[in-house]
């Protein structure tokens, strides 16, 4: 049996929980090691600690938490230990597990490139393997100094996002003709007051943080707008429950999807997602989605959808079959483990 170690940041609706419901589903023996809680045992001053240490990284603290995570693979002996994007991993601490250990070890990053700190470059060298969301990105880690790179997209959870029925409770809280779930960005916003001003007659219901302190004067979106991120079950059954889910990729993410484009056919969901390349040769338009590549586009793609029932639940349909026969962490999971020969 592999045996894998994850280092990371675990909890509601994080990448690491998937990956470790996936390993564990194709047969390994899988160990966690949560960085983050472990860097705040050792964080001075409390809360204030904990703080000063988000935003300026007190290394004296990370450095303990690395030593940690050697000594941890020293004593579980893992065949792969698993980091994930940034997770305060130093490369320091990678030279002395392939010093002391056979450990092989993987980069699963999940992320934009902007959000590459230099800590995790400097640490490309030491791993055997990344495994980067983007197809983009391979050749850009390369030459950053990654040995060997392959694309390793994100994919569906069935543990968290496959809804097998809904109340009609559920149906009234998360129900909507149009539902976004997700941080405010400013594209976000520019596509949404385009959604309210040209379908004033339907339901548009908006989740994710940062809505309310960036859109305050905005009365039309802080009235659709219904809380707070959603994690799990509760993020599934708005997706479920929704006629159309809104995908307004990131404008970093581009060409790349994102973690959305994969959780919305999981939970059963129809999703008008803005342009996405690396995806399109195998979610295709009017089949298993509906790309837009502007607004005005957009809002004719809704205006179509919304007026055809029978098409929009084929489409959720074959869209829901091809991320459960190819595109859940179980199988990118795997695709790892064959990379690394174990």
């Amino acid at each position: 049996m592999t045996k894998v170690l994850l280092a990371g940041t675990f909890g509601p609706g994080r990448l690491e929980q998937s990956y470790h419901s996936a390993f564990l589903d194709i047969g390994c023996e899988v160990y966690t090691m949560d960085i983050a809680a472990t860097i705040d045992k050792y964080c001075r001053f409390g809360k204030i600690g904990r703080y000063l240490n988000a935003f300026l990284s007190v290394e004296p603290w990370i450095r303990k938490a690395n030593r940690d995570l050697v000594i941890a693979t020293k004593r579980f002996r893992p065949d792969l230990l698993v980091v994930f994007g940034q997770s305060y991993v130093r490369a320091g601490a990678l030279a002395q597990i392939g010093a002391c250990t056979k450990t092989k070890t993987s980069l699963i990053w999940p992320d934009t490139l902007v959000n590459l700190a230099d800590e995790t470059i400097a640490a490309l060298p030491l791993y055997d393997f990344v495994a980067s969301y983007g197809r983009e990105t391979l050749v850009p880690f390369l030459r950053l100094g990654a040995r060997r790179v392959e694309w390793v997209p994100l994919a569906g959870d069935h543990h968290l996002h496959l809804i097998d029925e809904l109340s009609e409770a559920d149906r009234h809280e998360y129900g909507a003709d149009i539902s976004f779930v997700g941080g405010w960005r400013p594209e976000r916003e520019a596509a949404l007051e385009k959604v309210l001003a040209r379908f004033p007659d339907k339901k548009v219901k908006v989740w994710g943080p940062e809505w309310d302190r960036r859109c305050h004067e905005n009365e039309s979106l802080v009235k659709v707008w219904q809380g707070g991120p959603l994690y799990g079950k509760d993020f599934a059954k708005v997706l479920a429950a929704s006629c159309v889910s809104l995908n307004i990729i990131d404008d970093t993410n581009y060409p790349a999807a994102n973690m959305r484009f994969f959780e919305i056919p999981m939970a059963g969901g129809v999703q008008v997602c803005s342009s996405c390349p690396e995806m399109e040769d195998e979610f295709k338009h009017a089949q298993t989605i509906f790309y837009y590549h502007s607004l005005d586009e957009m809002v004719d793609i809704l205006r179509l959808v919304l007026s055809n029932d029978s098409a929009r639940h084929k489409v959720a349909d074959r869209a829901h079959r091809l991320v459960m026969s190819r595109h859940t962490y179980s199988h990118r999971a795997q695709k790892i483990i064959e990379q690394m020969n174990l």
